[in-house]
């Protein structure tokens, strides 16, 4: 994490940051946050991050009269130029001001706004493919918490440290029914052999990706034909590639869930695409 810190509008160092030891998102996870790429300076897809985080505030019951987005807009413009940074990880936490129990004293809340450094520019596509797995300990349940970027986020840690310990790049999570939803970190894509991208419905209690959006716009407006529908494991043995997207590191190519190995050949093809739309973009 970079030193210059945006506490409540306020910029300081991380070294003089003094966030309350009663935090509510500390204590109980109660509040939210969003990850937003920064590309050669520039906040990326900033409009579909803020909607999404409005939404899930609405959700939490959080007081979102004072959060105005071109103030914050500003603010995190100002931090990375504080901070010199051209390509990296942004985060917004937004979390439930301090107060009482279970039940809080307040709706009215703070947020923290810090910058990663990061090495890669966007969509520099994996020369190594991932190796995926299932995590079936903990189902994900369908609700309306299912597409919040929470605080409270250990379903996720779980899954990605049950990776590590099978020696995988990542797990596969399982909705409450069993179909596939997500990976911890990442939205997933499959490229069926007649040529047909699949991707879980909104509807399967996936986290709505903001990358995996713009990708599904991109593809239709490309002439890609995308389906949002239930994915079963049995469609992870059918599918010809296998492909994860995030904000933060755009799209990555899977080489294997279990036996089954994958080819890469439309996944890169993709990444360059997006890459070349970026470019122009700015």
């Amino acid at each position: 994490m970079l030193d210059i810190i945006c506490l409540n509008g306020r910029f300081q160092s991380l070294r003089e940051q003094n966030l309350s030891p009663d935090n509510r998102a500390f204590l109980y996870g109660d509040g939210l946050f969003e990850s937003i790429r920064v590309s050669d300076g520039n906040l990326l897809f900033f409009d579909d991050h803020f909607e999404r985080l409005i939404s899930g505030m609405y959700v939490l019951g959080l007081d979102n009269t004072f959060f105005d987005p071109l103030k914050v807009f500003e603010e995190m413009e100002e931090l990375i130029r504080r901070n010199q940074c051209k390509e990296g990880r942004l985060r917004l936490s937004v979390f439930r001001n301090s107060g009482g129990f279970y039940k809080p004293l307040t709706d009215q809340c703070g947020y923290l706004i810090t910058v990663q450094q990061i090495t890669e520019p966007i969509f520099t596509i994996n020369e190594k493919g991932l190796r995926l797995g299932t995590y079936s300990e903990i189902r994900k349940p369908l609700n309306a918490l299912s597409g919040i970027k929470s605080s409270s986020a250990l379903l996720y840690v779980l899954a990605a440290r049950h990776a590590k310990e099978s020696g995988w790049d990542d797990s596969i999570l399982l909705n409450e029914y069993g179909r596939i939803c997500e990976c911890s970190s990442a939205n997933v894509f499959l490229l069926m052999p007649d040529k047909t991208i699949v991707t879980p419905a909104l509807s399967e209690g996936i986290l709505p990706g903001v990358m995996r959006k713009n990708l599904i716009r991109f593809m239709r407006d490309n002439g890609i034909q995308v389906e949002e529908r239930m994915v079963l494991t049995d469609d992870l043995f059918k599918a010809d590639e296998i492909f994860l997207t995030s904000a933060i590191q755009g799209i990555r190519w899977v080489i294997s869930f279990r036996e089954r190995r994958y080819f890469s050949a439309f996944s890169r093809c993709l990444s360059e695409m997006m890459q070349q739309e970026l470019i122009q973009a700015n």
